[in-house]
């Protein structure tokens, strides 16, 4: 019995080492994040690396846009709990090496641990906070959480429009109110249906801010999304 617990745990320790392996050669940036200064970057802050050609401007700048996007998530979330790596490039050719393919940024993450990737088109703050809420979503998500799919993709990426402020994609006024576009029938659950279509019509971002807020307002608001969240309770 013990020796066949021992071959389980041997067998779901080298899945592991494999998965990790995996992710490690077919992401650059999580090989950057591991080894900035491998990827020309520079460390600013405990959380910031950047583009060593980056002017001291231009990384002051970055600084106060993080700083300003974690009060932002704070204001509705709480306190920050995920533990993450900020990847910033000033130049497509930074983009690249770090596996860029045209987004503006990218966030890789599995429970609190997350590494987010910015291109230079994506050193603005409503993009930064919107993937620093993705940070923070799926640290209250658990990794477990995450991988089970406790929160479907549309309502997790709706919550990061929705928290960022992000003016492409939501009205003014309150609540569903907001909406710019009535979201479809079936909105994706998985990243791996989201990724593809987020890529053909962008618009999918404001269907999905509007079925959060309208789930939102039916079922008590922001607070009660929230408190769900941090119950583990499943998600919508």
């Amino acid at each position: 019995m013990r020796k066949s617990f021992r071959k389980a745990i041997l067998a779901l320790a080298l899945g592991a080492g494999l998965g990790a392996v995996a992710l490690l050669v077919f992401f650059p940036a999580l090989r950057g994040a591991l080894c900035p200064s491998c990827y020309g970057l520079e460390q600013v802050s405990s959380e910031l690396f950047v583009e060593a050609e980056m002017p001291l401007h231009a990384r002051l700048a970055l600084l106060r846009e993080v700083a300003q996007a974690r009060g932002q998530i704070e204001a509705a979330l709480g306190p920050a709990r995920a533990h993450l790596r900020i990847l910033a490039c000033q130049s497509d050719a930074c983009d690249r090496r770090l596996g860029g393919r045209g987004a503006a940024a990218v966030t890789y993450s599995l429970g609190p641990i997350s590494v987010v990737r910015l291109a230079p088109r994506g050193l603005s703050l409503t993009i930064l906070t919107h993937e620093l809420t993705h940070t923070e979503t799926h640290a209250r998500m658990g990794a477990l959480g995450q991988l089970r799919g406790r929160m479907p993709t549309w309502m997790d990426e709706g919550v990061a429009v929705i928290v960022s402020n992000d003016p492409r994609y939501l009205g003014p006024g309150q609540g569903a109110e907001r909406c710019l576009k009535r979201p479809r029938a079936t909105l994706p659950v998985s990243p791996f249906i989201w990724g593809p279509l987020a890529g053909q019509d962008r618009d999918i971002y404001a269907e999905a801010a509007c079925a959060t807020l309208m789930w939102m307002d039916k079922n008590g608001g922001a607070s009660a999304l929230w408190a769900r969240l941090d119950a583990a309770e499943p998600l919508p």
